[in-house]
């Protein structure tokens, strides 16, 4: 006995429901799997990784052959004045001026924070600096908090809240009292580096 034409039809939807369900309920999964991640999780990952210049003896040159550039540019931002989170000559804050300025030069994309920034490179003793190694210090508490650029000279130029872009001396009594390491970023050569002193104009 032939089956009626609604039933047959109702028969015929099923498998292409079972289908469509599926996926669905794939479509389903892979959105719960992505939703519920930690926010983190798309931009973890060690300090390292977010310098994009490679340590090679040919960046080595490259960067030796740049450093005047460096401090020239420095030179034409005596002055601007300081910003809270700020990564442009319109104003920086000490990480955002040291960003910007290794960005600019060396197209190196140094991390955002003065913590970060001292957990790449090598470690260098203070009586060893070299021009264009970094400089931290500790003005709050016991955790690095301030960054600049050592110029030669026992000098540096950061970001200060006060005075904006400027340079002090690190045998300054409040700099010195709160030093706290120093690094040599990856493609950066030992040798030593004349540069003509400037001063904030």
């Amino acid at each position: 006995m032939p089956l009626p034409n609604n039933i047959v039809s109702l028969f015929r939807a099923t498998p292409v429901r079972k289908k469509i369900s599926r996926s669905f309920g794939f479509l389903a999964l892979c959105f719960t799997s992505i939703s519920f991640q930690p926010a983190t999780a798309l931009c973890e990952g060690t300090a390292e990784a977010l310098v994009t210049t490679p340590a090679t003896s040919e960046s080595s040159t490259e960067s030796f052959a740049a450093m005047p550039s460096l401090f020239n540019g420095v030179r034409q931002y005596f002055g601007t004045h300081y910003r809270f989170g700020g990564q442009t000559p319109a104003g920086f804050d000490c990480s955002g001026f040291v960003r910007f300025m290794f960005g600019k030069t060396f197209n190196m994309q140094l991390p955002r924070s003065s913590r970060e920034m001292a957990a790449i490179g090598n470690k260098v003793e203070k009586n060893e600096l070299q021009p264009g190694d970094l400089v931290f210090f500790q003005t709050k508490g016991r955790r690095i908090n301030h960054v600049g650029i050592f110029m030669g000279n026992d000098t540096f130029v950061h970001s200060s809240r006060t005075k904006g872009i400027t340079e002090d001396k690190l045998k300054q009594n409040y700099y010195e009292k709160r030093f706290a390491g120093a690094v040599r970023l990856p493609g950066f050569p030992p040798e030593q580096i004349t540069i003509e002193k400037s001063k904030p104009s």
